[in-house]
């Protein structure tokens, strides 16, 4: 059978199932516990003794339901499925086949594409891992950083008084030393570790 053939059986058997949904008469009759297992004496599912298959010709609601399912299997077997009885029995039109295609709604569905891969060109270098005592040491250089600053600006503070440099060259000690301690400050809040309060 050709991939068209194919596809047209699948269609038809859609739309049998739909068919079978809608048809009221057909659902009622599947409530009914003795319809149930004539459909699955029929199906080979659980087949019963002789006897109690006598009273079935009878019967209008199991020769009903029986002729539909006749019609069904004659698709299925076109469309090389086995016929779904859980399906019909759920009340159901739905039925996902082998090859990932759905049959929905009397249609035959192409399955959902998966999302492309990222070609290995394409893919980013993993980061190398962070050492969690990375900031321990940055943050010891820190310190001593700011403390060789407080150092140097007690040195200079004492330089210009031992010159008598007068008020202007201890303001601008102060001042050199306000600013290179701001520096140091941002530089301890860039190294303060992830999770930490703020």
């Amino acid at each position: 059978m050709s991939a068209e053939s194919n596809d047209r059986a699948l269609q038809e058997v859609a739309q049998v199932l739909v068919a079978l949904q809608r048809h009221d008469s057909f659902q009622n009759a599947l409530q009914d516990p003795a319809v149930v297992k004539a459909v699955k004496h029929w199906t080979g599912e659980q087949r019963l003794p002789p006897e109690e298959c006598e009273d079935w010709r009878s019967n209008p609601a199991i020769m009903m339901v029986l002729s539909e399912f006749r019609r069904l299997e004659h698709h299925c077997r076109a469309a090389g499925l086995k016929v779904p009885l859980a399906t019909v029995l759920s009340g159901s039109d739905e039925l996902s086949l082998a090859d990932g295609r759905k049959l929905s709604a009397g249609k035959l569905l192409a399955p959902r594409p998966e999302p492309t891969a990222v070609d290995d060109g394409q893919q980013l270098e993993d980061l190398p891992p962070i050492d969690p005592r990375a900031w321990r040491r940055q943050l010891i250089w820190q310190l001593i950083t700011l403390l060789i600053v407080l150092v140097m600006t007690q040195f200079s503070m004492w330089l210009n008084k031992d010159h008598m440099l007068g008020q202007q060259g201890q303001n601008g000690s102060a001042m050199f030393s306000i600013v290179m301690c701001t520096v140091c400050f941002r530089g301890l809040i860039k190294v303060r570790p992830a999770g930490k309060g703020r």
